[in-house]
């Protein structure tokens, strides 16, 4: 890597080892799971149906909340780079025992789900014990510089992960085989990961606080969140619009799925190499975003008005869904609103995220980036599923699209002028004690002895 290149991405020499370690981790470990999640949605939806799909969403998602409050019982307890090390072992070890699950031909209601769910509950809790550590590296000043870029580690994972799934689609065509058979792929590469992890940081020293509470309790921890969100007002906006986020993410979800699904066929691999195309396309875009735009737009707007941005997208996206039929408006309105959310909200939540202090920042970023989230997934699935049951036979009628799709617009604006009132009183919100620490380097910070 020239010192041009390192220029062109805003990374400074010195800080070269541990960003582009940082990136190939988070690259590897995204591969595998774009790779699980291509499998287990495709195959759900194809041999299950995507009118099922509701309810496979409720229970991921309260697996999910006992997941995320296990870990966040955990986050701010330990060395993060240890955490890390533990979920990749974890993780290897899961994927093994999922292959040995399609092996025993359990029937498809059952396999297919049981891989959708422990795929997400890696989704779910590998990014927050990762950026909770990656925000131990770095000063607030740093991240706003340099998350965008490490947040190409996801990009360029998702590519591979992806790809390997539309190619992959093919192949498995011609031999006959089974997508699962990929999965002990994912144990290997996921190894590979723990050894780079422990040779980079094996010499380093982090300087992170770590919660020192003499009981281990949900409730406690999770009320060290909610206390950032009730008196903290730029996190009580943003909590609101991340609530208003999951409903609209959801419908235009369900919506992608179910026209691409009736486009196909029901072809669980046309499917599969449609959806790996459409991620390949739409990550290739995000990271040329992230790589040009991003960082440097962030820098010069500032965080405060950072969270207008994805509310508008979501906005968008929901209109095009509404006035466009068909796969292209589903394909284009989910375009829109991921590319925004990765290339831009994801790290402009983690640079706000890095004014939290040490030992709180893994709660808090639990409660704001899944509890939330999940909760409003739960509830835009609920009403999904009885919109169905309400439709023509329990058919997706162009009725039941122009409700979801109406419900999805108002949930998008709310979620705007949320953004506004986070941008209005920004200031006031830096002012509280919860955010104020000390982030100074040693100036032994860096040097390996």
């Amino acid at each position: 890597m020239t010192e041009e290149r390192i220029s062109f991405l805003n990374i400074r020499p010195e800080e070269r080892k541990l960003v582009f370690s940082l990136i190939f981790v988070l690259a590897i470990t995204t591969l595998v799971l774009e790779l699980s999640d291509v499998i287990a949605t495709g195959g759900f939806v194809s041999k299950v149906g995507p009118g099922k799909i509701f309810w496979l969403w409720i229970v991921d998602m309260v697996v999910s909340l006992v997941t995320v409050g296990i870990y966040a019982m955990a986050v701010d307890r330990m060395e993060r780079v240890h955490l890390i090390k533990y979920l990749m072992l974890a993780f290897a070890v899961i994927f093994l025992i999922l292959r040995f699950i399609f092996s025993l031909g359990t029937p498809d209601w059952i396999s297919y789900p049981i891989l959708y769910i422990l795929t997400d509950q890696i989704y779910a809790v590998f990014p927050l014990a990762f950026w909770a550590m990656v925000n131990d590296q770095y000063t607030a000043a740093e991240g706003k510089r340099l998350f965008p870029i490490i947040t190409m580690g996801t990009m360029i994972g998702s590519i591979l992960g992806n790809g390997l799934a539309a190619l992959s689609a093919w192949m498995l065509r011609q031999s006959g085989d089974d997508p699962t058979s990929l999965l002990p792929l994912g144990s290997i590469i996921l190894l590979v990961g723990f050894v780079i992890i422990e040779a980079v940081f094996s010499k380093r020293t982090v300087n992170a606080r770590h919660s020192h509470d003499g009981t281990v309790d949900i409730k406690q921890t999770l009320n060290v969140g909610v206390d950032y969100i009730k008196n903290v007002p730029i996190f009580t906006y943003l909590a609101l619009a991340m609530l208003l986020s999951g409903w609209v993410f959801a419908v235009i979800e369900y919506h992608f799925l179910y026209s691409v699904d009736q486009s196909v066929s029901q072809d669980p691999l046309q499917f599969q190499a449609f959806y790996g195309i459409f991620k390949i396309i739409l990550i290739i875009s995000t990271i040329l975003v992230q790589a040009l735009v991003s960082g440097r737009l962030m820098e010069r707007i500032g965080l405060k008005s950072a969270f207008i941005i994805q509310p508008i997208a979501l906005a968008i996206g929901a209109v095009l869904a509404f006035l466009v039929p068909g796969v292209y408006g589903a394909a284009g309105a989910r375009y829109v609103v991921r590319l925004v959310q990765q290339a831009w909200d994801e790290p402009a939540r983690k640079s706000l995220e890095n004014l939290i202090p040490d030992e709180r920042r893994g709660r808090v970023s639990v409660v704001i980036d899944r509890y939330f989230y999940d909760l409003s997934t739960i509830v835009a699935s609920l009403v999904l599923g009885l919109l169905l049951l309400l439709g023509s036979n329990g058919t997706v009628s162009q009725i039941t699209i122009y409700i979801y799709m109406g419900l999805a617009v108002v949930a998008s604006l709310i979620a705007i002028w949320a953004g506004f009132r986070l941008r209005a009183r920004y200031d006031e919100s830096m002012l509280d004690w919860r955010l104020a620490r000390s982030r100074r380097k040693s100036v032994l910070t860096g040097i390996e002895f």
